[in-house]
């Protein structure tokens, strides 16, 4: 590192550059978003964007069964990605902070599609055919939760490394380039594989270290020091640092409250580890500046491939082709197909909700199950409902002890008077056992009494909300309804973009104005920014970043587009409402209360 470099390292905090590249850099997003012959460089430079604005983001990789999907539940607190042994993860899936809790799942060819978070699963773990379907179209999951850690840092579940031959490992770059830090991720008592530790080597070579998690400490009794020296001695050179930990006792820890649990997992170790590690902002501007510099060899090489694709008449001829007959390619045909099918299930199931709902034991596990039917009224009702039930059941078991112990009662006052029991007893017929008997029976039907007063309070109140509740339920299911449609119609309308591309291609050529627009930018806004010697910029980077800008300004764009004709069929929309109907709630009084037997009397003496 040369002086001029250690020394805008120190200066970072009080000029920040990170911020002043990234303000220079959306305008360029912008001005290349208008040709889609650059769409995945364009989208790769909107990463840039994204990640260097957002929380810093946090990788843990690792081969199969080793528990990264266990730790990182043990860090958010809660079980929210299945880490089923027998199923690994098969997306990467990145974990941010959210007010509302959805799923976005980003494609291959750039589109989003938004899912709610039940269906999570499908993506991470599922076998089944749609599953597989739609994840050989998908590039990523970003999964939106209401999670404290993640306001401060983005995590990424990765699928397993790849192993090859000659003990060989691969992970996508792409991603690796994307996250600040890099967890790996090793099961305690089991040795790193010659495959691992190459693959740790490269990731040094390509200037990430990565940092050691020894997952399930609980299971080696002591022994995980030792582990970690014998590691530490086969590659201790090529990671940072290294942190044991028990996710299995972490998460036992917070279903128990154990807080010597918690800390003999060691998990909060780690979130602290990984907290000091990402509040690093020099390493995050150099990174930011590297992943650019990177980016801009790739718009060089594209920007100089472009003129020789002939763009003018494969266009003109790609448009004839497709004239009168649009049509969408056999892989998206399916991957349309298979998110049809997954919505008009979410709709089919929502639409039926409460189709064989007919009490209020079945209305409490129809809320329990959807997260769309909540609201604060909703939740109070069944916060409420759930405590009349509770107490009729308390008040009923009550009634059982009650006549049990009457029926005692009945036979040993016959046994020692040989008489019936009849009311009021006189004092003298009864023993000191029968007397006993009475004052439990008494203490019973005392108790008895006071649930059901609870009863009735509780019965009072959710019979005077039922019908405004009913109202907010089926509000609420329509409402869901309602969104599932309009993500159908997004769809349709992401189609409906996509053959009017088709259509209007050639006049796309004829707007390469804004590849000039991006020359001028790179050559007046980014470049003397770049050497103002403000970002972290090594002298042999100066050299580069000229000749590169250089080599983009002396590309040609000079063509003649073709004419083209216009408009053709499009995909109907699958008409959901018609298809499946609404069965509303309908509950009336009776379904409601419940049968409870008649309050005993008092036994006088």
């Amino acid at each position: 590192m040369t002086e001029r470099f250690s020394e805008q390292l120190n200066n970072f905090d009080e000029h920040n550059p990170l911020e002043q590249l990234i303000e220079r850099l959306k305008p360029l997003h912008s001005i290349l978003s208008q040709n889609s012959y650059v769409k995945d460089t364009t989208t790769r430079l909107k990463r840039i964007i994204d990640d260097a604005d957002s929380q810093p983001i946090v990788l843990f990789i690792g081969k199969e069964r080793v528990g990264k999907t266990t730790v990182i539940n043990s860090l958010i607190g809660r079980n929210l990605l299945e880490d089923r042994p027998s199923e690994p993860t098969r997306t990467n899936t990145f974990l941010k902070y959210g007010d509302e809790e959805y799923i976005k799942a980003v494609f291959l060819n750039g589109m989003e599609v938004i899912f709610d978070i039940a269906n999570l699963s499908l993506f991470t773990i599922s076998n089944s055919e749609s599953a597989q379907i739609i994840r050989k179209h998908l590039d990523y999951l970003e999964v939106y939760i209401t999670c404290e850690l993640l306001k401060k840092v983005t995590i990424v579940d990765s699928v397993a490394l790849e192993t090859g031959a000659n003990n060989t490992a691969f992970f996508s770059p792409a991603l690796l380039q994307r996250c600040d830090e890099v967890f790996w991720v090793l099961q305690a008592g089991s040795p790193a594989t010659e495959a691992e530790v190459n693959f740790i080597e490269q990731l040094n070579k390509m200037g990430i270290t990565a940092h050691l998690v020894v997952n399930g400490i609980d299971r080696v009794d002591g022994e995980v020091e030792a582990f970690l020296g014998v590691e530490k001695e086969r590659y201790g050179y090529y990671i940072g640092e290294d942190v044991p930990v028990s996710a299995l006792q972490a998460q036992e820890a917070r279903k128990t409250n154990s807080t010597q649990l918690l800390i003999d997992s060691r998990i909060t170790q780690l979130s602290q580890l990984m907290f000091q590690l990402i509040d690093n902002k020099q390493k995050k501007t150099r990174h930011t500046t590297e992943r650019f510099l990177q980016w801009l060899e790739r718009l060089r090489v594209e920007m100089n491939t472009i003129p020789a694709r002939e763009p003018y008449v494969s266009a003109f001829e790609y448009i004839v082709q497709h004239q009168g007959n649009l049509h969408i390619d056999a892989a998206q045909l399916q991957q349309d197909k298979a998110l049809i099918t997954s919505f008009e299930k979410q709709y089919e199931t929502v639409s039926k909700v409460f189709k064989e709902v007919q009490t209020l034991f079945q209305l409490l596990q129809i809320l329990e199950s959807y997260s769309y039917l909540h609201d604060p009224v909703v939740d109070m009702y069944e916060e409420t409902a759930a405590l009349y039930q509770k107490n009729v059941r308390d008040y009923r078991k009550l009634h059982v002890d009650y006549m049990m112990e009457y029926g005692q009662l009945e036979k040993l006052f016959k046994k020692q008077t040989g008489m019936s029991l009849a009311f009021p007893l006189e004092e003298s017929e009864l023993s000191s056992i029968m007397s006993e008997q009475i004052q439990t029976l008494n203490r019973i039907r005392t108790e008895c009494e006071q649930k059901l007063m609870s009863i009735k309070k509780y019965e009072q109140f959710i019979l005077e909300k039922l019908d405004s509740v009913q109202a907010r339920l089926n509000d609420l299911t329509k409402k869901q309804l309602t969104t599932i449609r309009n993500q159908v119609k997004e769809l349709e309308a992401q189609q409906i973009r996509k053959r009017s591309k088709m259509i209007s291609y050639t006049n796309k050529l004829a707007e390469f104005s804004c590849m000039v627009e991006a020359q001028s930018f790179l050559k007046d806004a980014i470049e003397p920014f770049l050497l103002e010697r403000v970002l972290p910029i090594k002298k042999q980077e100066e050299a580069y970043i000229r000749q590169t800008v250089e080599h983009i300004m002396t590309v040609d764009y000079s063509y003649e587009a073709p004419a083209v004709a216009d408009s053709g069929e499009l995909l109907a929309l699958l008409n959901l409402k018609e298809k499946y109907p609404l069965f509303e709630l309908r509950l009336s009084v009776e379904d409601i209360v419940s049968d409870i037997p008649e309050l005993p009397g008092i036994i006088e003496i």
